[in-house]
């Protein structure tokens, strides 16, 4: 008899503490904060920044309100090839054709990291000239591939000002996936 009280009150504390678990919430999408609910992730950046509205395959886009609207931070989501695997040369391959004209993209920095969830993310910061053959950029991304989606996070500014490679790495390191 002994046995079974004692098995029953372990069952018990088993159900209640399995009903106090609970997988992490989405949070509300605010200033600063940009909230995907499809693919359950977010990422931050200064409150500051407006919308401004995405371009080509981006989903998100907002900048500093500045003259220039830099640093522009972008989202990405697409499918993700069933070899993709996170290298820097595949990277900037993808970053090039998303481009098309831009050249001379260098990687300043990349650093294989693990999100809050554990997903493996890719930490790159570039440089890279734009399209107009003038225009040296720099970019800090953050690229994770997760239930088959590519996910990344780019934040841009001009070359040598005062928003530093690790500044924008800052921002995109932000991503959360729930």
């Amino acid at each position: 008899m002994k046995k079974v009280v004692i098995v029953m009150l372990v069952l018990g504390c088993f159900v209640m503490l399995q009903a106090c678990a609970s997988t992490p919430k989405l949070p509300e999408a605010k200033p600063g904060l940009y909230v995907n609910n499809e693919f359950n992730f977010s990422v931050e950046y200064p409150e500051n920044y407006v919308q401004q509205p995405p371009q080509g395959d981006e989903i998100f886009r907002t900048a500093n309100p500045n003259p220039y609207l830099i640093p522009v931070l972008t989202v990405n989501v697409e499918d993700a090839s069933v070899d993709a695997k996170l290298e820097s040369g595949a990277f900037l391959k993808s970053a090039e054709e998303s481009n098309p004209g831009s050249k001379r993209f260098k990687i300043l920095s990349e650093e294989m990291t693990a999100l809050n969830d554990g997903t493996p993310g890719l930490a790159l910061a570039y440089k890279w000239t734009f399209v107009d053959g003038m225009t040296k950029l720099q970019t800090g991304s953050m690229w994770a591939v997760k239930d088959g989606k590519s996910i990344t996070i780019s934040c841009t500014t001009i070359l040598g000002g005062d928003t530093t490679p690790e500044m924008l790495l800052e921002m995109v390191s932000t991503l959360k996936f729930y």
